[in-house]
């Protein structure tokens, strides 16, 4: 009777530990959300890469916006763990090829249909009751891109941080810096920035490698349980934008620590005069 009770006491033991681990294993599958801008590659079975589809998330407003392959279009998400639901979604009025706009129908279908997500290696794929429909790839900026030559005179630096009840944005280029607590963005302030200050940014831009500025991982997640503003740090590049994951703001990646240290004390600055 003691051995039997000993092997249940066992079996169950371990049940609960595999259960556990399986509990930890999927809530850090599902701390990473959808940031930023992918392109599209995948639409069902179809290889969908030449056509340069593309979707962004702005997490600060739940905003999507995106090209479909013939038009721009725009609307509403919401996540929850690893669900996701579009609404709201609508599009310009231009005409292309029928192929063109028989591949856009079907992004735009999909976008409607679509339930569940899920990023692994660097992949994101967005799926209905686990059939994968739509997968992309994060948006990435050109090796020549991150050239001095270049950055000198096309780069801007955007960093927002909100919480609940709380909203600031600052975008700082070459010639001025915008400051927002609209999330609409439509009432602002806008400043001359120092040469010194614009130069001291843009070395710090210089040293960043652009190109794996979205795989840096957060040294914490207190944001997502309302211990901390949630914060992104964007760096423009002529027409192309890479942004990092969400942070806590005040504990940014140390790979960019320094520059987002010197956004934010470029804006102390200007509120102290």
């Amino acid at each position: 009777m003691k051995f039997l009770f000993s092997v249940f006491t066992f079996i169950l033991t371990f049940t609960s530990c595999d259960s556990s681990k399986k509990v930890l294993e999927n809530n850090k599958q599902m701390q990473e959300t959808p940031s930023g801008t992918y392109y599209i590659n995948q639409i069902g079975d179809n290889d969908v890469s030449s056509n340069k589809i593309a979707i962004h998330f702005d997490e600060a407003t739940n905003k999507v916006t995106g090209f479909s392959g013939c038009n721009n279009f725009f609307g509403s998400y919401n996540v929850e763990n690893n669900n996701i639901s579009f609404s709201n979604v609508a599009t310009t009025k231009k005409m292309c090829r029928k192929d063109i706009n028989a591949i856009e129908k079907q992004v735009l279908k999909y976008l409607n249909s679509i339930n569940t997500f899920s990023i692994k290696n660097d992949v994101i794929s967005f799926s209905n009751n686990e059939k994968v429909l739509i997968t992309g790839i994060p948006k990435t900026i050109p090796s020549e891109k991150n050239k001095k030559s270049n950055i000198s005179y096309q780069t801007s630096v955007k960093y927002k941080y909100y919480s609940r009840n709380s909203f600031d944005y600052i975008l700082i280029s070459k010639d001025q810096i915008l400051i927002s607590k609209d999330e609409s963005l439509i009432n602002n302030e806008t400043f001359k920035i120092e040469t010194k200050d614009w130069n001291a940014i843009n070395e710090l831009v210089e040293a960043v490698d652009l190109e794996t500025l979205y795989k840096l991982t957060p040294p914490s997640t207190k944001h997502q349980y309302d211990g901390a503003p949630h914060a992104n740090l964007s760096i423009i590049v002529g027409d192309q934008l890479y942004m990092t994951k969400t942070f806590d703001h005040g504990n940014p990646p140390q790979a960019i620590e320094d520059l987002v240290n010197k956004v934010l004390s470029v804006k102390e600055k200007l509120a102290k005069q």
